[in-house]
């Protein structure tokens, strides 16, 4: 009897062993296959019969973890672990959900133990650089994707990742040998190509840049970001029906494609179309993924028809919790909107508050403000040479027609930009880089500082001013215009430059109140470069108005300059006077059609400032005198301004 019972106990436990690994074994080929649902339901099964075996833990973490059940996930990777603990899928699988979630070091933990269960396991040194770069451990980053070059040095992703992180760095020699690698070893590979694209577009190549994003929408028509991206290039290229196929296209492809609308509706709002604004956010009525994204544009909507009191309701609805979690512009967008509106409401210190927020930019972190200060000064040491006047009064042989609008970001540069393009013989080049490109030759061709103007010859000069000519030229789309004029503000500190090498070129400088100057720099939200690092506070707009100012006085004395000056309240004030000033200035007979400025303004179809919603309004009064609403927040700004409130006689 014993041993027949034995026997039959033993039958029994070779018919259970069986049939666990039959119902494991079906599993696993469901879930290969495919076929999820049928899978999770076998693994249930399994584990009502009491069976432990930790690939179906990990599988069911797996499942869990894909229907974002982070919980569950969590929970049978743990068990999958504590019945094998020498699982590094379990650690690896573990790991991705809590650098998900954002537990960064337990993520950390669990990836460092894979690693010493697989020391060759390059998607545990992936995850790991993750988790590096989403904790800000930049150093420990780059550590370990050299550690992947060391397991797969050519591997494209591995090598083209380099290059992202190079780029990320600044090291962007570097990045481009890496990124230009990986294209070699795959060259149907879409990865590299939109970093190369994202480095083109750092360095100011836009051209390459659009050329590589196309190239990435071939290989991988399906990836959203490169639309967006390549909208935003076209948008900076001018070509504004192309950026906005692009972005339409991002929404075609994804529906729930936040960035992509947020991409769109700042474009329609950038390029003052009001109106296809309005019918995409009546479309998207009630669409529950960008609900506070709606909120926020139909706000500015408002805001912009003047409807303040709604744009206000609108604007308080926008739940700030999703405004700290949203992507960084749309964040910044935000509290710019919010400024402005509560600015409306006279609502002063919750607008300062706003503005201050809206200042915010993490790209700030790469600029470096005490550059664009050394920058200037740099420039001022010129004058004490006398090489620099002998030269440039040698060099000169005929009067090139150049004109130059210069003085202080949001001095009103660009309502007379608009108003002068609005002459049929006058053109505007609006904040094109061609004397900064001038610089760049100067350094890197002829080896020379911006302190050592004086030291170039008189070759390298003329080919400076064919440069300049040639491109200024160029830009310009109204063939018949007799003067072409660059507008940059900022370019008041390269006055040093421009005079060297057209000693004869007329200087329209504009200028307004200190304080309405200072407080309109603090209320934009400019991209960030060095000079724009300068103008984030009050405070800070102050100090670097005043030296602008400073060199400006002192290039007026020296320079002897072909100049006028423009003051911003009397273009307001005495339109038409002001105007003929400027014509006779410019010596061109005035035209009635620059009082329908507002008309040129609209047909424009980009403005390349922050000021593009302002000049397409009819000319207002309301901008005079703002700062007095701020006058609590100028308590540090005084010593720094009082001096030109005297200077320009307000």
């Amino acid at each position: 009897m014993r041993g027949f019972g034995s026997n039959k106990q033993s039958l029994k436990y070779k018919n259970n062993i069986f049939d666990k690994d039959r119902l494991i074994t079906h599993a696993l080929e469901m879930h290969q296959k495919g076929n999820i649902k049928g899978a999770k339901s076998y693994y249930e099964k399994i584990l009502k019969k009491g069976i432990a075996d930790p690939r179906v833990f990990t599988n069911l973490g797996l499942i869990f973890q894909m229907e974002n059940d982070y919980e569950r996930a969590i929970k049978f990777y743990k068990k999958s672990i504590n019945s094998f603990p020498e699982s590094h899928e379990a650690y690896s699988n573990l790991s991705r959900i809590l650098l998900e979630i954002g537990q960064y070091d337990l993520a950390e933990k669990y990836l460092i133990k894979v690693i010493k269960l697989k020391p060759n396991f390059l998607m545990a040194y992936q995850n790991l650089f993750n988790v590096y770069i989403k904790s800000n451990n930049r150093k420990k980053a780059g550590n370990v994707l050299h550690e992947c070059l060391k397991i797969a040095p050519n591997n494209p992703l591995i090598v083209s990742n380099i290059g992202r992180f190079l780029l990320e760095e600044d090291n962007l020699n570097e990045a481009k040998k890496y990124i230009k690698k990986a294209i070699r070893l795959k060259p149907d590979f879409w990865i590299p190509y939109n970093n190369l694209a994202t480095l083109e577009a750092t360095i100011g190549n836009l051209l390459e840049a659009e050329k590589n994003f196309h190239k990435v929408i071939e290989i991988n028509p399906n990836y959203v970001e490169a639309y967006v991206s390549l909208g935003e290039i076209k948008n900076d290229l001018f070509k504004i029906n192309e950026a906005e196929t692009f972005f339409l296209k991002s929404l075609e492809i994804r529906k729930d494609f936040v960035n992509g609308y947020c991409s769109l509706f700042r474009f329609y709002e950038k390029t003052n179309n009001l109106l296809k604004l309005k019918e995409q956010l009546n479309t998207h009525d009630g669409n529950p993924v960008i609900k506070n994204e709606l909120l926020m544009y139909r706000a500015r909507v408002l805001f912009r028809e003047k409807n303040f009191s709604k744009a206000k309701e609108l604007i308080d609805e926008v739940c700030l919790n999703w405004v700290e979690k949203t992507d960084a512009n749309t964040r910044l967008n935000f509290w710019s909107f919010k400024g402005f509106i509560e600015e409306k409401a006279e609502n002063f210190k919750e607008a300062y508050h706003s503005f201050t927020k809206s200042q915010l930019n993490i790209k700030y972190e790469k600029c470096n403000k005490k550059e664009f200060k050394n920058y200037i000064i740099d420039y001022e040491k010129n004058l004490n040479n006398k090489n620099f006047f002998l030269k440039r009064d040698s060099f000169f042989k005929k009067n090139n027609k150049v004109c130059f609008l210069i003085g202080f970001p949001r001095s009103g540069t660009t309502l007379l930009d608009t108003v002068l393009r609005s002459h049929p013989k006058i053109d505007v080049i609006e904040e094109k880089p061609i004397i900064y490109s001038l610089e760049k030759i100067i350094k890197n061709q002829f080896k020379y500082q911006l302190d050592e103007i004086y030291k170039l010859n008189e070759i390298e000069v003329e080919k400076l001013r064919k440069y300049y000519l040639e491109n200024i030229l160029r830009l310009s789309d109204k063939k018949n215009a007799e003067i072409i004029i660059d507008k940059f503000p900022f370019q008041t500190v390269s006055l040093p430059l421009i005079n060297f090498i057209f000693p004869k070129a007329k200087i329209i400088f504009a200028h307004r109140h200190p304080y309405d100057t200072v407080l309109s720099c603090f209320q934009q939200s400019f991209e960030p470069n060095n000079a724009m690092a300068n103008l984030r506070s009050l405070r800070e707009s102050s100090e670097i108005y005043n030296l602008s100012m400073k060199m400006w006085v002192k290039y007026k004395k020296n320079l002897n300059l072909d100049y006028t000056m423009s003051k911003y309240e009397s273009l307001i004030n005495n339109f038409e006077i002001h105007t003929k000033k400027i014509m006779n200035f410019l010596e061109i007979e005035w035209d009635s059609s620059i009082k329908n400025y507002r008309e040129t303004a609209l047909r424009r179809q980009k403005i390349n400032t922050p000021s593009s919603s302002q000049v397409v309004q009819p000319i207002y009064k309301s901008s005079i005198a703002k700062w007095e609403n701020y006058k609590t927040y100028f308590y540090d700004c005084h010593v720094f301004l009082e001096e030109w409130i005297k200077y320009f006689k307000y």
